[in-house]
């Protein structure tokens, strides 16, 4: 099938690694310019430290600032709401959250919700998921949620989903959640993490594991399975999967038949 660019958002999660200092960013580049840099190579980016923390307005219009009309990120809501709270009393930190992701604009791509691995699916947080889905306003902005564990995998669970237009996170993690392509929305959003615990990955310079057969396979599944589905599909690269991300981004996406780019910051990158 003929694939649209700008269906497809493929990028990496998170971007100030230090490793990538050399082999991606150059060994002088400003820290406060690596966004900018970034967008000139992938135009998707999943931002990891909003569960941690609500950036205040002048960082999340900055992200927007450094990149162009054609970018797209998705961000995590807050570990808070997550994991602290349990999806509980979840509506005063998630006005804010909301309200502070709403300046990047047309930029935003999704909102994550990442559940913790121990959340396991019973009467009372099937009550936590629905209740908490009820709050979202799916109408302004695109959700997807993350179960990472295996008793969320159910047809009820699915169709609980789709009432409520939240996609069903595709993740490719050995230890934790085996691969499910349930299609829940008109988007999907897929996380290749990964094993956090390969002994073979010590940074993130260099791909240290061979993924070739898993990305082939990956791109059969998302063009014959996945993209006939949706209207756009999310896809983010962890360090562990190979051991850097921006190279597995680069192939996936060559896999994919989608033009790749080779960064010229001072000089040509040979990585890609």
């Amino acid at each position: 099938m003929t694939v649209a660019p700008g269906s497809l958002r493929i990028g990496t999660m998170g971007w100030t690694y230090k490793d990538w200092s050399g082999p991606f960013y150059t060994p002088d580049a400003d820290r406060k310019e690596l966004l900018r840099y970034y967008a000139r190579v992938f135009d998707a980016l999943e931002i990891d430290s909003t569960f941690h923390f609500i950036p205040k307005p002048e960082v999340v219009t900055a992200w927007r600032d450094r990149t162009p009309d054609t970018f797209r990120f998705t961000a995590k809501v807050p570990g808070k709401i997550t994991h602290e709270r349990g999806l509980m009393e979840a509506e005063e930190l998630l006005v804010p959250f909301l309200a502070s992701m709403a300046l990047l604009g047309d930029r935003l791509g999704c909102l994550l919700v990442q559940l913790p691995p121990g959340f396991q699916c019973n009467t009372g947080t099937w009550s936590r998921v629905e209740t908490f889905l009820k709050l979202l306003p799916a109408s302004d902005f695109r959700f997807a949620i993350e179960f990472r564990h295996a008793s969320w995998i159910k047809p009820e669970v699915f169709e609980l989903l789709r009432t409520h237009g939240v996609a069903w996170t595709i993740q490719d993690h050995p230890r934790i959640m085996p691969i499910v392509p349930e299609i829940t929305t008109d988007f999907t959003y897929i996380r290749w993490m990964g094993d956090t615990e390969d002994p073979r990955i010590n940074h993130f310079r260099e791909s240290v594991v061979d993924r070739t057969q898993e990305l082939i396979k990956w791109a059969e599944r998302i063009k014959r399975d996945i993209l006939p589905r949706v209207d756009t599909l999310f896809g983010f690269f962890n360090n562990y999967y190979s051991g850097h991300s921006p190279a597995d981004c680069n192939r996936m996406k060559r896999l994919l038949g989608l033009d790749t780019v080779t960064p010229d910051f001072d000089r040509q990158l040979s990585l890609f």
